[in-house]
This record gives C-alpha cells, sequence and structure tokens, in this order.
C-alpha cells in the first residue's frame, strides 16, 4: 500500500501468548553483558470494522484510502483529538498525531529475536511518549515510516511501560494493534517539534548509577577518542570498533569530572559515520538515552539500542554547547582527560 496520503491498515492476528491470552511486548536491550527487560500488557482483541464498499486488492489485502476513512468517520463519529497527556491504559477511541522522532528494533539480548520495534514521539504541546509495534505487524507499518516525518494514529492501545530503561516519562506505551490506523497528517497548520532532549549532570548519573531506571541523554565535550586526544590527526580504526562492536570515548561537561563513554554497536557506526563527514575533528558530542554504570569503581555512561549520537552543530543543545566552549576554553581545558574519576 502507498503511503502518501493512504491509510494504513493492519489485518494480522493479534499475537498470542501459550495460554491463550494476547499480548503485545516491549523491551530495550542492555550492552552485551547486561539483561533485556521485558514487559507486556494484554490487548482485548477487537474485530476490525471495515466497510463492505473497501476494494480488495489481489493479494488479499485491503486497501483503505484516507477518503474512505475520512466518509467512513462522517458517516459516524468524527474521532477526537488527543494529546499524550490524555492517552491512558486500554483502547483509545481517539486520534493521535504526533512526529515519528526515531525508531529502533527491540531483539532478546540472548537468543537475538526480534521482539518488535520501539519508537521515540512527540506531540504538537512537546510531549514526548515511546510507542511500540509487535514483530508480527512490522511489515505493515515499517515502511511506510519514517524519523521526522508526520502521522496521525487511530485505534491504538495503552499498554504499560516498562519498568527498566524507560526512555520517556509517560507511564503508558502507545502500542499498535490489528485495528490500528496510521496515515501521513498531510498539510498540518499545527508546528510539531523536531525533538526533546532530557539532560543529566554528572551528580544526577551517578545517583542513578547501576539501577536500571529512566534513560536520560549526555552531552559534553571530547576529550579523547579511543585513546587518542582531539586534533587534525584523529584516525579511526573502523575495522577494529566493527569488530569489538565498541568505540571509548572520554568526555567532560563543562568544568565537571572526566568520564568514559562506551559507544556500542549502532552508536558507535554513527560516531564513526558523522567523524568521517565533519569537515573538521569533531569537539561536542550529545548521545541520547545513555546507561550509567561502574566500571573499575569509576562512573562511565554506556550507549543502548536507542541512543542517536549527535556532533557540534546538528542539534540546539550542541551548537548552544560549542558556543559555551569556544567562550571557556581555558576551564574546558583545565581537567586532564587521562584523570578519570
Amino acid at each position: 500500500m502507498k503511503s502518501n496520503g493512504k491509510a494504513i491498515v493492519s489485518h494480522d492476528p493479534i499475537v498470542k501468548k501459550p495460554n491463550g491470552k494476547d499480548a503485545v511486548s516491549s523491551t530495550v536491550l542492555d550492552q552485551p553483558t547486561g539483561k533485556n527487560a521485558v514487559s507486556s500488557a494484554k490487548v482485548h482483541k477487537v474485530m476490525p470494522a471495515v466497510s463492505s464498499a473497501v476494494p480488495i486488492q489481489p493479494s488479499g489485502k485491503t486497501a483503505v484510502s484516507s477518503v474512505k476513512v475520512d466518509k467512513v468517520r462522517s458517516s459516524a463519529k468524527v474521532d477526537k483529538v488527543l494529546f499524550f497527556r490524555d492517552v491512558s491504559f486500554g483502547i483509545q477511541e481517539g486520534e493521535l498525531r504526533f512526529r515519528l522522532i526515531h525508531l529502533w528494533e527491540a531483539r532478546n539480548v540472548l537468543t537475538k529475536t526480534l521482539i518488535g520495534l520501539e519508537m521515540l514521539l512527540i506531540d504538537e504541546q512537546g510531549s514526548v511518549i515511546q510507542g511500540f509495534i509487535p514483530s508480527a505487524r512490522i511489515d505493515t507499518y515499517l515502511p511506510h515510516m519514517k524519523a521526522g516525518s508526520v502521522y496521525r494514529l487511530n485505534k491504538c492501545f495503552g499498554s504499560n511501560s516498562k519498568v527498566m530503561y524507560r526512555v520517556a516519562e509517560p507511564r503508558v506505551v502507545i502500542s499498535f494493534t490489528s485495528n490500528s490506523v496510521l496515515s501521513d497528517l498531510e498539510d498540518s497548520r499545527v508546528n510539531f517539534p523536531d525533538d526533546r532532549f532530557r539532560f543529566h549532570s554528572y551528580k544526577e548519573f551517578e545517583a542513578a548509577c547501576d539501577l536500571k531506571g529512566d534513560l536520560y541523554d549526555y552531552v559534553g565535550h571530547l576529550k579523547l577518542v579511543n585513546g587518542q586526544t582531539l586534533n587534525a590527526s584523529v584516525v579511526l580504526d573502523e575495522e577494529e570498533i566493527a569488530s569489538t562492536r565498541r568505540l571509548l570515548l572520554h568526555v567532560q561537561t563543562h568544568d565537571g569530572p572526566v568520564m568514559k563513554l562506551y559507544l556500542w554497536d549502532q552508536a558507535a557506526a554513527d560516531f564513526c559515520a558523522k567523524f568521517k563527514l565533519h569537515g573538521s575533528t569533531p569537539r561536542v558530542i550529545l548521545v541520547t538515552t545513555v546507561n550509567p554504570k561502574r566500571f573499575g569503581g569509576a562512573l562511565a555512561l554506556a550507549s543502548m539500542s536507542s541512543s542517536r549520537v549527535f556532533l557540534d552543530f546538528d542539534v540546539q543543545p550542541t551548537r548552544d554547547y560549542v558556543t559555551w566552549l569556544d567562550s571557556n576554553l581555558d576551564v574546558a581545558n583545565r581537567v586532564d582527560a587521562k584523570v578519570v574519576t
């Protein structure tokens, strides 16, 4: 089904547990040495409501355009627009409108089995919430979704968020069900924010160390990149990074303590790609949803599967930090990067 002006409707069956109950699962992956946390919520099965006038494609799937959906709504009850603050547990009768900030795979750490897709969504009020698409419905929705685009979603389900490694504040997760209808939000006069960050200071990361709680964002300046000081001759050994699936950075926020920041898997690959495209050696880094851990008695930060990497002038917080750094080079250079607390 094409996504331009079309509504995407899932008609695959709800995933069943062995005991016959419907379930939606969600997880965030820890690092290779960690464990995964999987939370599930019951889904009340609702039979899809599709007009008999809707044509059936040769593939057997139902194609419902946004025009036909609007006709159905006009003859019945127009869905009320809900903000994320209004989302509750259970079936959502209203329409959600949001920008897709980011999406990533959720896999079982031990078996590597794909559990689903997790998403970070933001509405017009700037509220951020986590979304989830079960693995059985990924092929239905993923081809029509792109980070940065704006969508409307009808007939979703509010399920419990996981206890560990949450990436957003709400206790509810927006889950796509077999009855969900996703379509592009075209010609919207509403200005949806591009992103929203949640920063923690060194003290806050230290207080949350090893608690496996909510994941927050980090911004600061680079001191060492895989043991190399920042200069024009910094070279990244991409083969070694790909082999170890890891990149080690020493970072510092303002005049605070220097910390180790481990970038794993996709985050390490993203850093390498941005580093190569950068005109000069980058100085400022922002990594989202990092996990504070203690290695060898010292506080360190580790990226997660949900993490994103930004450098220098990529986003407003990094641009603001570059401005601060240019005005406070004496403060930034005061601490030796090799002395890590």
